[in-house]
């Protein structure tokens, strides 16, 4: 034996024990390495997903797929996470169930700056308010955040949440902001919680720092990127008729849950509990929330803004605060031509007046997309046609009609 020999020996004598597992855990196949993984999955499944029957088919599906070598070639943890992802929302059909990879050394953040989630607040012309928040934080300092931007906005009379691209979070905050539109006590939704096998009520909050807005006019801004707990908050208002949704349907991700860490640096989010509206008797797990004006996201603003001015005046006439003019512009009277309803009046003014329209002649949606009035009686009609995403395809003009 070679005196390098004799080195090596005794080198590897001297090194902590733990190195034997080390080297067996690299020593383990592709295979071996999987198999751990997709039983840590089952498992977690099992114990925590709200529908333990489903939970128990994803189980024994996995097993049929790692069996029959369906992720060969799924060496890199991060490929075999897209793959399991697709195959458990499959079987599932609950978009909320993922498989990511943890990025290492990264921890929970507990100094993050809520502030930052809430990205606009503005006073529009028309003295329409605008919130645009991008999540429905946890943090108990989300509350105070919500009450003093409510407090800004305490005197405007129409109000536009944007929504497009708020990724939900809390439930609890959905119930304290919804709370700020309701007078009566008001049962917004249930969520059953697996593991305790019974169903949370969430009721609107009476006292608050700040002024209920009951009658506020509330249009709300939508898109495919509106997601879980900001869903929540839309199906909420939507079904108690207390808001206006413009935009695009929402993908439909109804059961909350958590993150689950996995081997291998994974972790797994599973849903644990599953929403209930206490009106509809179900929730909008997959089918999404539709809007009341569909309108693809990047026109939404306008769209909802355009209505948001004209009900503005309304509220300031109901509320004995209108100057001379809107009491005038309100003061119209209606005239129906086949499906749409026109106004007529005897002063300047520019809103949308009627919904959307499926034409089964056409295929298309329809309505009047804008409508100016002038001293003369007289009226310039825009009609707007679009395809069923809401996308404009075509404008014709009428006037003096």
């Amino acid at each position: 034996m070679t005196k390098y020999g004799v080195l090596l020996i005794l080198f590897f004598s001297k090194l902590p024990v733990n190195f034997t597992v080390v080297a067996m855990t690299v020593a383990k196949t592709p295979y071996d390495k999987q198999r751990v993984i997709i039983d840590s999955i089952s498992k977690k499944l099992i114990d925590n997903y709200v529908f333990p029957d489903v939970a128990n088919k994803v189980a024994t599906q996995l097993l049929l797929n790692i069996n029959n070598n369906e992720y060969l070639g799924y060496n890199e943890s991060f490929t075999l996470a897209d793959r399991l992802t697709d195959d458990i929302q499959e079987i599932t059909q609950d978009k909320h169930i993922r498989v990511k990879l943890c990025q290492p050394g990264v921890t929970i953040n507990t100094n993050e700056d809520i502030e930052k989630h809430f990205r606009k607040v503005e006073i529009l012309d028309g003295n329409v308010g605008l919130i645009s928040f991008d999540k429905f934080p946890s943090d108990p300092q989300a509350k105070d955040i919500i009450d003093r931007i409510l407090l800004q906005l305490a005197d405007v009379d129409s109000l536009i949440i944007d929504l497009r691209n708020n990724r939900g979070g809390s439930a609890d905050f959905v119930r304290y902001f919804s709370s700020y539109f309701f007078d009566k006590k008001t049962h917004l939704n249930s969520i059953y919680w697996r593991e305790t096998n019974k169903n949370e009520e969430y009721w609107t909050i009476d006292d608050l720092p700040s002024d209920k807005r009951p009658n506020l006019p509330v249009y709300i801004l939508t898109s495919k990127n509106t997601f879980s707990a900001a869903e929540e908050f839309v199906y909420n208002l939507k079904v108690r008729k207390r808001a206006y949704l413009v935009g695009e349907t929402i993908k439909g991700r109804a059961n909350p849950g958590h993150f689950f860490y996995l081997p291998s640096r994974l972790s797994i989010f599973v849903p644990t509990g599953t929403a209930m509206n206490p009106l509809t008797k179900t929730n909008w797990e997959d089918v999404g929330v539709a809007p009341d004006l569909p309108a693809i996201a990047v026109l939404a603003f306008e769209e909802a803004y355009a209505m948001a001015k004209y009900s503005a005046i309304e509220y300031r006439v109901c509320q004995g605060k209108a100057k001379p003019e809107e009491k005038h512009s309100s003061k119209h009277y209606k005239k129906n031509y086949g499906k749409w309803t026109l106004a007529r009046n005897n002063c300047p003014l520019k809103y949308r007046w009627a919904q959307a329209e499926y034409n089964d002649r056409t295929n298309k949606y329809q309505f009047p997309y804008q409508i100016k009035y002038y001293g003369n009686g007289s009226a310039n009609i825009e009609y707007q046609l679009g395809n069923t995403s809401g996308k404009m395809t075509h404008i014709q003009y009428f006037k003096s009609r």
